[in-house]
């Protein structure tokens, strides 16, 4: 048999595999199918039509706690050596540290075989929910700000800044007043960070302050 006879028996031999895992993130639960379960179903098959699958190239990159890899695999005939066929599957890790290439070479090989060999499963199989994953990148992202004092402040806060020097002043502030107090230009001082903007209105209360105590 060739190349794709081979495939096309595999496909004979594995024609649905049933989830296995339970997958819960809040209100959200499903049933997933997992890696090891593809793997030993269709190795089984694999070995018994004489086909042999392994990666040939592989390329990845990472954004925040997310690796995602692009791999090419190479379906080989086993007893015919320029009888093969090349696929590409691709797959997407969460780690924070160093397993994230890890997961997605993981998830894209049971992927590989499940598309290449046409086995249905049901509905979305993912190990984890991209709500899951969404959630992760906000909390994290807003962690690092939050720790790092880089929470951008909101535009309600920027009026208020505005209002407070209008009552301090008598009239609205110039762009020179606004530099004078926060210490960068205008339109960089919109997107001052909320601990900046606190340390500001703290002193221009105080100013309030004192001035309604007529000592101003």
């Amino acid at each position: 048999m060739n190349v794709y006879q081979r495939i096309a028996a595999v496909m004979q031999d594995v024609q649905y595999l049933a989830k296995d895992d339970q997958v819960s993130f809040g209100q959200t639960k499903y049933k997933a199918i997992s890696e090891e379960k593809v793997t030993r179903t269709v190795r089984e098959s694999l070995v018994k039509n004489g086909l042999v699958v392994i990666p040939v190239s592989q390329v990845h990159h990472r954004e925040g706690s997310l690796s995602t890899v692009d791999v090419t695999y190479r379906i080989q005939n086993a007893e015919d050596p320029e009888d093969y066929v090349l696929a590409v599957s691709s797959g997407t890790g969460a780690d924070t540290q160093d397993k994230g290439v890890g997961k997605a070479m993981t998830y894209a090989y049971k992927y590989l075989f499940l598309r290449t060999f046409a086995i249905p499963t049901g509905e979305d199989p993912d190990k984890v929910s991209s709500a899951e994953l969404d959630d992760r990148e906000k909390r994290k992202a807003a962690q690092q700000a939050e720790g790092q004092g880089t929470v951008a402040i909101t535009p309600a806060q920027w009026n208020k800044l505005i209002e407070v020097l209008t009552v301090l002043d008598g009239k609205r502030p110039t762009a020179k007043r606004i530099e004078a107090v926060s210490g960068m230009d205008s339109n960089s001082a919109k997107s001052m960070s909320a601990r900046e903007w606190d340390f500001i209105m703290q002193n221009l209360n105080r100013e309030l302050d004192r001035k309604g105590d007529g000592n101003g």
